[in-house]
């Protein structure tokens, strides 16, 4: 190896560890501003519901549901017994009224006859 090329060498490896320095006092401050802001997130996000601050010292009142917010089942209680009206027996019936269509109630087109029977609403 010249000398000149030792030189060189010798120069890189200065130009690099003084870079090496440089990232890590880089790398230092910014490891040092996450932990600063982890702790900032962390106390901004405390609240009431989630520490043992009084609601008071909330920032912003979160808005109270309603109970259009929350969607209901349309039902009976789970257990309870089903009510039913039993349906009329075949005696008991004087009058039939029959209800029928003459075109399509959505789209006013053409109704076609079906092979099942309708049902039946007492």
């Amino acid at each position: 190896m010249t000398v000149k090329t030792e030189q060189f060498y010798i120069q890189r490896i200065a130009e690099l560890e003084k870079q090496v320095a440089e990232l890590l006092k880089v790398n230092a401050e910014l490891v040092e501003q996450v932990a600063k802001l982890t702790d900032k997130v962390a106390k901004l996000s405390k609240n009431s519901s989630n520490s043992s601050k009084p609601p008071s010292s909330d920032i912003v009142k979160s808005a109270p549901k309603t109970k259009s917010d929350i969607p209901q089942k349309i039902s009976a209680q789970p257990g309870h017994p089903k009510h039913e009206r039993m349906p009329f027996a075949f005696d008991q019936i004087d009058h039939c009224q029959p209800h029928t269509l003459d075109a399509c109630p959505d789209c006013g087109g053409i109704l076609h006859l079906v092979k099942d029977a309708g049902r039946v609403v007492q």
